[in-house]
């Protein structure tokens, strides 16, 4: 005979559905009912809509016959109930690994905080993965980018070979610490060299000619494929960046590269890895997470961000990261 977990007596049947207990008198249900509201059909299509088709929740408010706020409300109790189905992306089971990162930054309550991009690429495929993005308190740094490194799986981070970023403080020390391939975005190397050329303002920047040489230079030091060149290239930014009428921030840039020529070249020094030479595909998906939250009134907490963030990135969890293409020049 069955008994009660209170009190280990006879248990009693009242109906079908509850029993008693014979000493304390306590009763329950032997099917526990589901407590709070009935769930609202349609949520994962809600989900769909917002971060897929980039529908406004207004909009979406306005077709469901109920206001914003509570469409808002049931959207972030969505993303939660998606969240606990949903699992981080697959990475695969290939031997070697290349990571891109960057990180995506915002305010809160006049504090800064960063939401960290982490992609896998495999050096046979044309795609990258993302796993689940961590959003830390504080400016990008290194002790921040280790915290979220730590977040990746041991068995992915045994088989990471190379790391493509962007030039941020402590990108070289990580890179050494875990022995892994280096490799710069060129990307933002020429922006910033770009945006010192002056070409809005050609009458009144000085020296315009040396500056336009200097990122010619650059230009061909990042893909030429001849040592002479190169080193041609290299002696003359290097003369250049001598140039005492020159501003001192183009100087330094031009320092800090040939200083640093081994880390944009990597790709060419590792070949057998397929480097990309940017980061735009990560950054690509980080101006589109930002867009999707730009059109959001309910991203006001870390929260909330952290929710949108996540559940993009598993409904869409790969990009087109293609290898650079290496020049014969």
């Amino acid at each position: 005979m069955r008994k009660s977990q209170c009190c280990r007596a006879i248990v009693w049947r009242i109906n079908d559905r509850r029993r008693q207990c014979s000493a304390c008198r306590r009763s329950w249900r032997t099917w526990r009912k589901r407590r709070g509201r009935p769930r609202v059909r349609g949520l994962n299509r809600l989900v769909q809509h917002v971060l897929i088709e980039h529908q406004s929740l207004t909009h979406l408010a306005r077709r469901y016959g109920v206001t914003r706020q509570a469409l808002s409300y049931r959207f972030l109790r969505a993303l939660e109930a998606f969240l606990r189905r949903s699992h981080a992306p697959d990475i695969g089971d290939a031997q070697n690994l290349v990571l891109l990162i960057d990180g995506l930054r915002f305010r809160f309550k006049r504090r800064p905080w960063v939401l960290y991009l982490m992609a896998f690429k495999s050096p046979q495929a044309s795609s990258a993965t993302f796993i689940d993005p961590v959003l830390q308190e504080g400016p990008e740094c290194r002790d921040a980018w280790r915290v979220a490194l730590n977040t990746i799986p041991p068995k992915h981070r045994a088989k990471i070979r190379a790391l493509v970023c962007d030039n941020f403080r402590g990108g070289t020390t990580i890179a050494a610490e875990n022995r892994w391939v280096l490799q710069l975005c060129q990307f933002h190397l020429k922006a910033a060299v770009y945006k010192l050329l002056g070409r809005r303002f050609r009458f009144t920047v000085g020296m315009r000619p040396i500056r336009e040489e200097a990122y010619a230079l650059i230009q061909r030091a990042l893909t030429t494929s001849s040592d002479q060149r190169l080193t041609a290239a290299t002696m003359r930014l290097s003369a250049i960046a001598e140039q005492r009428r020159l501003p001192y921030r183009f100087t330094m840039i031009l320092r800090e590269f040939v200083r640093r020529l081994a880390d944009y070249r990597a790709y060419r020094k590792y070949p057998a890895l397929q480097l990309p030479r940017t980061t735009s595909s990560i950054e690509s998906k980080g101006r589109t997470i930002r867009d999707l939250m730009g059109r959001a009134r309910s991203l006001k907490t870390p929260k909330a961000v952290r929710l949108w963030a996540t559940s993009y990135v598993r409904l869409k969890p790969t990009i087109n990261c293609r290898p650079a293409v290496l020049s014969t020049n």
